[in-house]
């Protein structure tokens, strides 16, 4: 049987991490606003460049996480605020399953960034030509899988936020409870290779680049 939250735990799950996601917000659009508006020579750095790019993606992100229960459909049970239907729910289901691996790859990229920067003394004329692949890859790793999730019905209402997985939450792992929306076997595998993406991003790539830095410069 699916354990389900009590009250307490449905508000905390509602309400938690909205001051977190202004937070976000706010900050994202001072970083955006000193980049684009107080300093914009800055932009003629691909450092900086990419920085922008990153705090774009955290802002939107943080609205998607704000919103929270809110975009879930009317009705959807032990979710306080649910006032959306499935159109709203899939709509930021899709930008947080694409954000949700975009936002950790920008900050990745600083590490491929500092990498080349260093192995070419910093002159970036010699390495300015990685960046259009950097932008390239922050959509080609997030953008295909939602797609594919939003195509097969399996963004639904998760803990927080609408997101890839089945529903009801958590009938892949209870034989009682059928899967109305996703949960089925493709689903599952692209959910692993979604996890995998999020692990080499997070935890392989900066150590990668800067244990690739160490042993050239050696």
């Amino acid at each position: 049987m699916i354990p389900q939250p009590n009250d307490r735990q449905q508000r905390a799950s509602a309400y938690a991490l909205k001051p977190l996601a202004a937070l976000s917000f706010l900050s994202g659009c001072y970083v955006i606003y000193h980049i684009l508006v107080q300093k914009p020579e800055k932009l003629k750095r691909m450092y900086h460049r990419l920085i922008l790019a990153m705090n774009i993606c955290v802002m939107i992100y943080a609205i998607t996480d704000f919103i929270g229960t809110w975009a879930m459909p009317v009705g959807t049970p032990y979710r306080i605020g649910a006032a959306g239907n499935q159109a709203t729910c899939t709509a930021q289901g899709f930008v947080s399953t694409v954000l949700y691996l975009t936002v950790p790859y920008y900050y990745s990229s600083l590490s491929i960034y500092s990498c080349f920067a260093v192995l070419n003394s910093f002159k970036e004329e010699k390495y300015r030509h990685i960046e259009k692949w950097l932008h390239f890859g922050a959509m080609c790793i997030s953008l295909p899988v939602a797609v594919f999730f939003a195509a097969r019905g399996s963004i639904n209402p998760s803990i927080t936020v609408c997101f890839a997985g089945e529903y009801p939450f958590g009938c892949d792992q209870d034989a009682n409870v059928p899967c109305q929306r996703g949960g089925d076997d493709l689903s599952m595998v692209f959910a692993q290779i979604y996890g995998v993406i999020y692990l080499c991003i997070t935890l392989i790539i900066p150590p990668t680049s800067l244990l690739f830095l160490y042993v050239s410069i050696k």
